[in-house]
């Protein structure tokens, strides 16, 4: 027996306990190792440890039905290809984002930056079918596979020249925000799944609605208000903007106006709220609140360059 696979035989242990293939175990364990320095060389062996890693979890039971053992496995599984992860993006998140961005000319969201970062490079962060998996679990229950995500983006935003370019993207105007302006600017109104928008005079309303939820906000509610302040900020004939909520449902509070009861607690409890809604929220919506519009053509830094 090798050195190598002398320190790799407990780590096999901890997996055949949990009645995973040998063969297998024994080709992720294989892969990875230490970096090349170069970039497709990397890739290939770090996206086949990634894939055979998924492989290798997808095998056991769903998180509550593990044994010890199994737990045991599906926890050293995770670490070994997030620690893989992290060393990865130390040395190559700049060359994935240029790639993404068409070295920096295009502009991407979160959401779509993390779906296409799934497609160049399998394993690196979860794909849809990966996320649907775990999409209608009670938190607890995860594995936390949007962790990698969050492994992803911590990478895109510690790098200077990525993470300013993704700020800049999310303070532009939402991608749907255009396929309601001409609406709103010819009516003085527009209704959105999460929120209403209303011109009177010089001012617009942007009142928050997730009736059933104390306005709470979740899923259902974010991309409509992103929308909506968007909207409003662009309009011409708008001096000043009010963000308020709507009227309630809860027998308590009921036909009143409550700003908002905050995140949606019963989402989050039962898994309901993505990872990436947080990204979203902070990065665009909250972002835009306090720094305006950006535009493609003007750096939104408050000193070098603008917004709206």
């Amino acid at each position: 027996m090798t050195a190598a696979e002398d320190a790799a035989q407990p780590a096999q242990n901890v997996l055949q306990r949990a009645g995973l293939l040998e063969e297998t175990v024994a080709a992720w364990l294989k892969s990875g190792g230490e970096l090349s320095g170069d970039y497709w060389r990397d890739a290939e062996n770090y996206s086949r440890q990634w894939r055979l890693g998924s492989e290798l979890l997808a095998m056991l039971p769903k998180k509550p039905a593990r044994s010890e053992a199994e737990s045991e496995a599906a926890a050293f599984l995770l670490e070994r290809d997030r620690k893989a992860r992290e060393l990865f993006l130390g040395a190559h998140i700049e060359t994935i984002y240029r790639h993404l961005t068409k070295d920096l000319t295009e502009f991407k969201r979160v959401e779509r930056l993390t779906v296409e970062a799934a497609e160049v490079l399998p394993g690196l962060v979860p794909d849809a079918v990966r996320l649907s998996q775990e999409s209608g679990l009670k938190q607890k229950d995860k594995d936390g596979a949007e962790i990698d995500q969050g492994i992803f983006l911590a990478h895109v935003l510690a790098n200077p020249a990525c993470g300013t370019h993704l700020c800049h993207a999310m303070l532009l105007p939402h991608l749907q925000t255009l396929e309601h302006r001409r609406h709103y600017e010819e009516t003085g109104a527009v209704s959105l799944e999460g929120a209403n928008l209303e011109r009177r005079g010089k001012a617009a309303l942007v009142t928050m609605r997730n009736p059933r939820f104390l306005n709470a906000e979740d899923e259902t509610t974010l991309d409509g208000l992103e929308i909506a302040i968007d909207l409003a900020t662009l309009d011409p004939k708008t001096e000043v903007a009010i963000l308020r909520g709507d009227t309630v449902q809860h027998p308590k509070y009921y036909s009143r106006r409550l700003f908002s009861a905050g995140i949606n607690l019963t989402h989050l409890y039962h898994g309901k709220i993505s990872y990436i809604w947080y990204i979203k929220r902070d990065l665009g919506l909250v972002n835009k609140l306090f720094r305006g519009l950006a535009r493609t053509d003007v750096s939104p830094d408050e000193t070098a360059g603008g917004t709206l």
